[in-house]
This record gives C-alpha cells, sequence and structure tokens, in this order.
C-alpha cells in the first residue's frame, strides 16, 4: 500500500463524497494529503479519520474561484510538506436547468466553481510540478460530457470544457517536456451520502436511473478513489490526455427523448 509514498496531493472538495474518498485512498498508499474544501467540519473529519490510520493529511480552507487563496493553498503545502506532487480538482456544483430557465447568474455561478476553479488550480500548482521534475493533474469532468439531459445545461457545458482543457493541458507539458501528465474522470451516480439516504434512494426517479445502470447499481465512491489513485500514481505513466468514464455503463445507454 505504497503507490503513493513521498507524494503530496492536493484535493479540491476533498471534505465529504467523492473528494472524501480520494482523499483517503491516496493516504491509505502514503501520500500526505491536503484536503481542501469550505467545509472546515467535514474536512477535518476526513483528517481525522485519515490520521486515525496512520496517514498524513491537513485540512486547508479553500473557496476554488479565488486566486489568491490558490496561492496561499499551495504555499502553505510547499512550507509544509516540500513541495506538490499530484492536483486533484474535484470540488463541484450542480444547478438543474434548460436553456429556457437559467440565467446569466447561474451559468456564471456553475462556471466559476467547476472550471474557472480549476483552472486556478492547475496555474497554482503547474509552477510548483515543474520544479519537481513532473507531476499529475486529474480533474473531475462528469459522464454528462456525453450523457445529454435537458437540466444538465449549465453543468454539461462546464464538465465538457473542463474535459477539453484538460487535453489541451496534458499535451501541451507533454511537449514541453515537464514530466507532468493530465487526465479527466468522468463519474456517474455514486452512492455518497446523499443518494445512500433511504429516503432519496426510494424516490422513483432514483430507482430509474438505477435500474438504466447496465451494471444494475449506483457506484461505490471507494470505486472513484481507485481510480484517482491510479491515475495519480506511477502506475499510469503512459497515460495522459485521456477520459476515463466510472458510470457503469450508464453512457452507452441510448435513453429515447419524448416530445412536448
Amino acid at each position: 500500500m505504497d503507490r503513493m509514498k513521498d507524494k503530496v496531493v492536493i484535493v479540491t472538495g476533498g471534505a465529504r463524497g467523492l473528494g472524501g474518498a480520494a482523499c483517503v485512498s491516496l493516504a491509505a498508499e502514503g501520500a500526505a494529503v491536503i484536503v481542501a474544501d469550505i467545509l472546515e467540519d467535514a474536512g477535518q473529519q476526513t483528517v481525522a479519520e485519515i490520521e486515525s490510520s496512520g496517514g498524513r493529511a491537513r485540512f486547508a480552507r479553500l473557496d476554488v474561484r479565488d486566486a489568491d487563496a490558490w496561492s496561499s493553498v499551495v504555499a502553505e503545502t510547499v512550507d509544509v510538506y516540500g513541495g506538490v506532487d499530484v492536483l486533484v480538482n474535484n470540488a463541484g456544483i450542480t444547478l438543474p436547468r434548460t436553456i429556457e430557465d437559467v440565467t446569466l447568474d447561474e451559468f456564471k455561478r456553475v462556471m466559476d466553481v467547476n472550471l474557472y476553479g480549476a483552472f486556478l488550480g492547475m496555474k497554482a500548482v503547474l509552477p510548483e510540478l515543474i520544479s519537481r521534475g513532473g507531476g499529475v493533474i486529474v480533474n473531475v469532468s462528469s459522464n454528462s460530457t456525453e450523457m445529454i439531459l435537458p437540466t444538465t445545461s449549465i453543468y454539461g457545458a462546464s464538465k465538457a470544457a473542463l474535459a477539453n482543457l484538460t487535453k489541451t493541458t496534458a499535451i501541451h507539458v507533454a511537449l514541453k517536456g515537464y514530466g507532468i501528465r493530465a487526465n479527466s474522470i468522468h463519474p456517474g451516480p455514486y452512492l455518497t451520502d446523499m443518494l445512500a439516504d433511504p429516503d432519496v434512494a426510494d424516490q422513483p426517479h432514483m430507482r430509474s436511473m438505477r435500474d438504466a445502470v447496465p451494471l444494475g447499481r449506483f457506484g461505490d465512491p471507494a470505486e472513484f478513489a481507485h481510480l484517482v489513485v491510479f491515475l495519480a500514481s506511477d502506475e499510469s505513466s503512459y497515460i495522459t490526455a485521456s477520459e476515463f468514464f466510472t458510470d457503469g455503463g450508464l453512457t452507452r445507454v441510448s435513453v429515447p427523448g419524448r416530445r412536448g
């Protein structure tokens, strides 16, 4: 369990859910993890869980929309752990809106977190990765880049842009010879706390979504975390500019639309 030994990782949205699971798995593999989030109580709980298992972690309050906050978190990480090896841009929000319903302010709000937040993170961390002689960027996109639904007009647009930014970044740093790789993960529905709540899970639309997954179930956050560890580790050293869909095959299912 040392695939990430001596590596330093920043995970945004790391307090809970998929980000929290990634933090726990990365630490279990030997990484020193910065749990970066605006949710301090939940973030400290994740740090405590990691430390109770003998891992290394620190909480850092981070609003990913704030460039100065990014600079502070990176500086703190370098001061405490000596550098940065991996960035996992996981923080994200969604608002279910169609193109008719969405307002400009709502569009900007989602873009600020999902796209610009990740952009600011890459800009802040890139000099440190270059100075280390290499590193990894893992951006968490979404299966909504291919699974098109009317109410994902903003969310899907932000995640599609993030996936493209990941690829252009990956090719740039590869051609520059920096030794840096960048890939995106495209998750579908996972059993985070919200979906694991029986009151939510038993709703008809949630049952329908679960039944639509070819594998017949929602994902376990630990399964998402395993992929994060793989992409962050040297095991994936020949993989860059790639997209990884982790949704039990859901994006490959044809869903007929209806008029009206």
